[in-house]
């Protein structure tokens, strides 16, 4: 009985540190206006989605799958990492708390431009898929590369650096997956993509959209477990020790102002 009540403890006090860190996510990414940004993107994606019906729709998930996510949250880290502020939590917070507070604010985010996309191809273009699953997708491919943005600005050590890295990354691994999905490059080229995390998400969220399964079996459970293996080893091997470290010198910093305060 006693093992139980302190575990539900221990739980409690995980759920508020990490409801303050959400919370906390959350109020940066609007005062830095990425919420505004988001919204403005997510509306002009719905209305050419909606209003174009030669555009291909896979292209307005396209942006919001691939190329947001890395843009406004590897910006957003770097910004908070140049700040070196934390909340006032219950407890010392944990790589994996942070971690997981901030995936899931991106994520509450990122679900902006999907919630305009799936009403433009649902209620204006009339557009028959598996919204739950195409909605399954979408949270994977988020996912992904949320932890790539993140990712992303840990290596780099400056905007120029982070600006140069986000360059290469979209030429090399986003702008290659968009050209093939719009018949720009010949089929045979896949075998060569599929490194790419953009286009192990293409592939799925192609598939959902042309109602019927096109690709090969082993492409598609390949570019499941692919991005799952992404995420989880860029998150175990890039992410959470530098968060480690990052709270560590982080609280250091506090410690030494909290002294010096007490000091005068």
């Amino acid at each position: 009985m006693r093992l139980c009540i302190i575990t539900y403890n221990k739980g409690l006090i995980y759920l508020k540190n990490y409801w303050t860190l959400l919370k906390a996510d959350l109020k940066r990414l609007f005062v830095t206006r990425v919420i505004v940004f988001v919204i403005v993107i997510a509306f002009v994606l719905g209305v050419a989605t909606g209003l174009f019906q030669s555009l291909n729709p896979a292209n307005a998930l396209y942006v919001s799958v691939f190329i947001l996510p890395v843009l406004l949250f590897s910006f957003s880290l770097q910004f908070e990492m140049n700040l070196s502020e934390l909340p006032q939590t219950m407890k010392a917070i944990k790589p994996r708390e942070l971690l997981l507070s901030k995936i899931t604010a991106a994520v509450l985010v990122q679900l902006i431009p999907l919630l305009f996309i799936f009403l433009a191809l649902a209620f204006i273009r009339n557009l028959e898929v598996n919204y739950l699953l195409l909605f399954l997708v979408y949270l994977l491919g988020v996912i992904n590369h949320i932890v790539i943005g993140l990712s992303l600005a840990i290596i780099s050590k400056s905007y120029k650096i982070l600006s140069l890295s986000y360059l290469v990354y979209i030429l090399v691994f986003c702008a290659l997956p968009i050209f093939f999905s719009n018949g720009l490059i010949p089929l045979r080229m896949q075998y060569f993509l599929v490194f790419s995390p953009a286009f192990l998400s293409g592939v799925l969220i192609d598939n959902l959209l042309a109602v019927t399964v096109y690709s090969p079996s082993w492409l598609i459970v390949l570019s499941v477990l692919l991005q799952i293996a992404y995420t989880v080893l860029l998150a175990i091997f890039v992410i959470h020790p530098y968060f480690k470290l990052y709270l560590r010198d982080t609280f250091v910093l506090s410690n030494e102002k909290t002294s010096g305060g007490d000091d005068n």
